[in-house]
Formats: C-alpha cells, structure tokens, sequence
C-alpha cells in the first residue's frame, strides 16, 4: 500500500487557497455594497435646506354648512339675439327666389313595383362528395332547378348558397330567402 501524502496535502492546500481569494473577494463586495446603502440613506436624511426658516402657513378651514348660500360669481353675457324674436327682421329670401321656384317644372316620380318574391322558393341544399360544394335545390313558378352559385335560370341569378337561405339576384335586386320549412 502506497499512500501519496504530500500530493494530497499539497491539493487540499491548493483548494483552501483558493477558496480563500474567493471569500476574501466576497467580504470586499457585500462591504462596498453596505457602504453604498448606508451612504445613500445618510444622504437622503442629511439633505435640509438651512436656508427656509418659514414656518408652513395654517389655512383656517371653516365648518362646513350645507344651509349657506355661496356667493355667487359668475357674470351674464347679454350679448347674444332676442330668443323671442321681438325685433322683426327682414327674409332672406327675396321674391325672385320664390317666383324661380315656381316657374320650375315639376318632375314627376313613378315609383317603382316592389318585386314579389314568392315565385321563388328554397326547398334545401345538397353537398356534391367529390368537389364538398353546396348544390341548392330551388323551385322558380312551380319549376323545381338544381343551381350552384354562379348559375342563372329565368333571369334568377344564384350569388350565395349557404345551408339555412340563399342569396339570388332578380331584375338587379338582391335578396336572401331562407330555407322552406317541410314541418305545416
């Protein structure tokens, strides 16, 4: 049995040393550190202004009393119009303008029929499997058509198909008619 004591002694040696640069560093750093505190608090309390020997003013409060009348402080305008127009005022509008009015011809406005909508009927929808759209199933004057969106019969124009309504266009209006319920 070989024992190396003096290798050992000389790591453990070696350990110790460095280990007492490094607590010796850090007693230095925690020392800078409480100094800095102890500075900034000595500061922070030392600085008074020598200089102002005022004593700070006592305002005199008064009891609050809530049957006092304030003193009033506001001013009135009175420059403003008659509200009730007791000056009588010439108009503004002058005879020329009303005989222009007059003279005009009078353009006649036809207004248009509303358009009735029941000739078109939503009866349901059906999914094509190979492309996953919506194929709508819609009955125009009692004819029953298969339309995509895009598609055009008897003027009926399909612009939207969703599950519950569609929107069609006809004679340049546009409107959603919902689904036709099968439950009477």
């Amino acid at each position: 049995m070989k024992v190396r004591p003096a290798r050992n002694e000389a790591l453990l040696c070696n350990r110790n040393m460095k280990n007492k640069k490094l607590t010796y560093f850090l007693i230095f750093i925690v020392a800078g550190l409480w100094g800095l505190i102890i500075y900034k608090i000595v500061t922070a309390v030392g600085t008074k202004d020598d200089d102002d020997t005022s004593q700070p003013v006592k305002i005199i409060k008064e009891a609050f009393n809530d049957y006092s009348i304030p003193k009033d402080t506001t001013h009135l305008l009175l420059n403003y119009r008659d509200p009730f127009g007791v000056e009588k005022r010439e108009d503004t509008v002058t005879k020329m303008s009303i005989m222009a009015i007059h003279n005009k011809p009078i353009l006649t406005v036809v207004p248009k029929q509303p358009i009735n909508w029941t000739f078109i009927t939503y009866l349901g929808y059906i999914r094509n499997p190979a492309s996953k759209k919506l194929v709508a199933l819609v009955s125009i004057n009692g004819q029953n058509l298969t339309m995509a969106e895009g598609d055009s019969r008897n003027q009926v124009k399909l612009l939207r198909n969703l599950k519950d309504s569609i929107k069609i266009s006809y004679n340049g209006k546009t409107k959603f008619i919902l689904m036709k319920s099968t439950i009477q």
